[in-house]
């Protein structure tokens, strides 16, 4: 493929799908549905192939989102995701960011403890976490509103969530609102939250392509966990900016990573 300034994306939407210097995260995935709303979005082997479309993604973020803001979550709230790799943990992630609310990542693999202590130091009001740890985190326990499910096999299944009437209008994010809080580790004291705007990821995503050229056509494989810096911008942002797919890996096993 013929190389191409990976700034002619967002200089080609600028004025039409978003104002300002970078689009938001949300403006972002929404340009490039418009532009590739059939090709491949999220993908994982569960354990056939189970593939959303840019647009069907995007469809259920909007549905989400529109549920979060009849709950009560609105720009500037904090709403944690905690899970494995999954095409939900990205839809509840990316419609939290759709509500003008920011998302707090939260290490799948740490204790209960911990997560409740994140949760309470990054002011969460409600949080969607996965099926091993559901029962653990409770919004009596945590002094959340609200915990929804990452997995159908618990209540509050983030893809069966929608407004019940018509839900309040969403005020959304500008590029320098918050978007994300990510935590260190903590391996040498106390994990630190820290604070990025929409205009700190989106912009890191496109200078990285001045030195990377990728497509629509690309695959990327979100074997890492995906709330680590450099997975959530080297794969999940990066590929949703081009329109190629995440393909979600969700166990260390030689096996299943061939195939």
């Amino acid at each position: 493929m013929a190389q191409r300034n990976p700034w002619q994306i967002p200089d080609e939407y600028r004025g039409k799908a978003f104002s300002g210097e970078w689009p938001t995260l949300p403006e972002l995935f929404r340009i490039t549905a418009s532009r590739y709303p059939e090709s491949a979005c999220f993908t994982v082997y569960d354990p056939d192939r189970v593939t959303l479309t840019f647009a069907q993604a995007l469809e259920k973020i909007e549905r989400l989102a529109a549920f979060l803001a009849s709950e009560g979550v609105k720009r500037g709230d904090k709403v944690a995701v905690t899970g494995k790799n999954s095409p939900e943990w990205a839809v509840a992630y990316l419609a939290t960011l759709f509500a003008g609310a920011t998302v707090v990542p939260i290490d799948y693999q740490i204790k209960n403890n911990e997560t409740e202590a994140i949760l309470k130091a990054s002011d969460s009001v409600a949080a969607f976490v996965d099926e091993e740890k559901f029962d653990a985190i409770t919004a009596a326990g945590t002094g959340l509103r609200a915990v929804w499910s990452l997995s159908r096999n618990k209540a509050g299944y983030c893809y069966d969530l929608a407004a019940k009437g018509a839900a309040p209008a969403i005020m959304p994010a500008t590029e320098k609102d918050l978007a994300a809080i990510l935590f260190t580790s903590g391996t040498t004291g106390t994990p630190k939250g820290v604070m990025l705007t929409h205009a700190n990821l989106v912009s890191d995503c496109f200078l990285a392509q001045g030195n990377l050229s990728i497509y629509h056509s690309d695959v990327f494989y979100a074997l890492l966990p995906i709330h680590h810096s450099y997975t959530m911008l080297a794969v999940f942002i990066e590929a949703i900016s081009v329109g190629a797919e995440i393909v979600f890996g969700q166990r260390m096993v030689t096996k299943a990573i061939l195939k």
